[in-house]
């Protein structure tokens, strides 16, 4: 049986945090210009849509990044529904380190308003519930 000092515990929380955090600035676009198309919401924001395939895609296209929940993954999102959409919706926004990765905040798109941030999230989840092909 392994038995896991404080001080190795120590280097692998902080080699956990440094990998998450790389993994999470390697998900951030390449570009911050999105051309806004007529699905948009009136206002100029991007649908959840559209911020998934410019921003979100990066991690959670399948099977996802650095413990990112896979868009349809029933699997992978289940744990994390069950927290509430609340608490899906803080971390999207404000950021998360967890247990198996690194949620950045906004994506590292700090440019999103919270709205089109929600969106996506409401986005993702709403691809569990389409037949898969």
């Amino acid at each position: 049986m392994l038995y896991l000092t404080q001080p190795m515990l120590t280097r692998i929380t902080r080699f956990t945090f440094f990998t998450g955090m790389l993994l999470g600035m390697a998900c951030a676009p390449l570009s911050l210009a999105v051309a806004a198309s007529p699905s948009a919401p009136e206002s100029g924001q991007m649908t959840g849509e559209q911020v998934y395939n410019n921003v979100c895609i990066a991690c959670h296209s399948p099977p996802g990044v650095g413990g990112a929940p896979a868009l349809g993954d029933h699997e992978a999102w289940g744990p994390r529904l069950a927290q509430g959409i609340e608490i899906l919706n803080d971390h999207a926004l404000n950021g998360f380190s967890g247990k198996v990765g690194v949620m950045p905040k906004k994506g590292e798109r700090l440019d999103l308003t919270d709205e089109e941030t929600i969106r996506a999230v409401a986005y993702m989840i709403g691809q569990l519930d389409k037949p898969e092909n």
